[in-house]
């Protein structure tokens, strides 16, 4: 039975972004208005569904979603931040924030192998993972395949988008080996606990996973993480396997306790998020950071495309001292109850509650 996954695109400045593609699978599904709102028809339930929003100017962000996200998504796109134009023909070692990109002279060949004759271009976006509306700009749900075929939640230590190109826009390529030495800044709150050893990995938009192709090392000199690479271009996370707990968290109607079914149900903790969709009795299951604090909001429409909710004041939880997956969800042992996050009716857009105000 077909289902609608709605909502809004907004900027980094939380306006409105008209005129976004949509992709699904690669192939372009829909269209943003110019008030940023957006709707998908999914073909089938499917417990994951990646959506690709691009837009002239801004980094592209994939959301995951299942089919009863329905209406009240709110999607990030972030504006490009570096832009620099240099000759391939020698070694560019720039420093871009905290942060620092090495490409040997020579190293970089056009899309099908030629000889680069021209300029080249460089882009590069950070984004602070301890700020959530910024983390929410980076693409997927903290979900990734390690080394060994796994899929794990993740704790980032840093996401960046990172391309190379040539004047016309097209993607260029590492000649044979050649690699990219890179020194990513670790976010400043992040500093004191980062791992000596991190996973590097890419992005696929197909799946909506990040996919681990190696490691970089922590340096406290320069509190950066340090690796090579011999691909590019688009999203890469710095992660570190998270030790998970399944939690279940209820949502309720705030002035008579109603459960409030086909809200969308975001926790958030320093470096990571999960989200989840509340079932028939307003209940859903969350994979949290074990024994760590996290805050809960919910979100959408119920009973009307008016009558949209939101959570005032999230509430903070503290995920049990063990660990659980997701395959423990409904064990009211292993996916403990931890309470209940109360929705009011909002009136105008809600396109975002204040609890994401930087």
């Amino acid at each position: 039975m077909p289902s609608i996954v709605a909502g809004h695109v907004l900027d980094s400045n939380r306006r409105p972004v008209g005129k976004v593609r949509i992709s699904l699978k690669g192939k372009s599904v829909a269209e943003s208005g110019k008030d940023g709102f957006f709707s998908v028809v999914l073909a089938k339930a499917e417990s994951r569904v990646a959506l690709t929003f691009t837009a002239e100017g801004h980094v592209s962000n994939t959301r995951v979603y299942d089919h009863r996200a329905g209406h009240g998504n709110v999607v990030v796109l972030w504006p490009i931040a570096h832009r620099v134009k240099f000759d391939p023909s020698r070694d560019l070692d720039i420093e871009i924030g905290s942060s620092r990109i090495q490409v040997p002279a020579k190293a970089l060949t056009g899309p099908s192998g030629e000889k680069l004759n021209d300029l080249a271009r460089l882009r590069f976006t950070w984004f602070d993972v301890t700020n959530p509306f910024q983390r929410a700009a980076a693409p997927g749900d903290f979900s990734g395949q390690l080394l060994d075929g796994s899929i794990r939640r993740l704790n980032s230590y840093g996401i960046f988008d990172f391309g190379l190109h040539d004047l016309k826009g097209r993607s260029l390529s590492l000649s044979r080996g050649a690699s990219i030495d890179l020194s990513i800044a670790v976010p400043p709150r992040l500093a004191d606990q980062a791992p000596k050893q991190v996973g590097f990995f890419n992005f696929d938009a197909l799946t909506g996973r990040w996919i681990q192709i190696g490691n970089f090392d922590f340096v406290p000199g320069t509190l950066t993480y340090n690796g090579s690479v011999t691909s590019f271009g688009g999203a890469h996370n710095l992660d570190d396997p998270q030790d998970t707990t399944c939690v279940t968290i209820q949502v309720v109607r705030c002035w008579d306790s109603t459960p409030m079914p086909n809200m969308n149900v975001h926790a958030y903790g320093l470096q990571y998020d999960s989200f989840g969709t509340t079932d028939s009795n307003g209940f859903t299951c969350l994979l949290v950071q074990r024994n760590a604090s996290f805050l809960v909001e919910a979100s959408g429409y119920y009973g009307g495309p008016y009558s949209y909710y939101g959570t005032p004041n999230p509430p903070t939880y503290t995920a049990p001292d063990f660990s659980s997956g997701a395959s423990d969800c409904g064990n009211p042992v292993m996916c403990p109850f931890l309470g209940t996050v109360q929705v009011d009716l909002i009136v105008g857009t809600g396109i975002l509650s204040s609890s994401h105000a930087t």
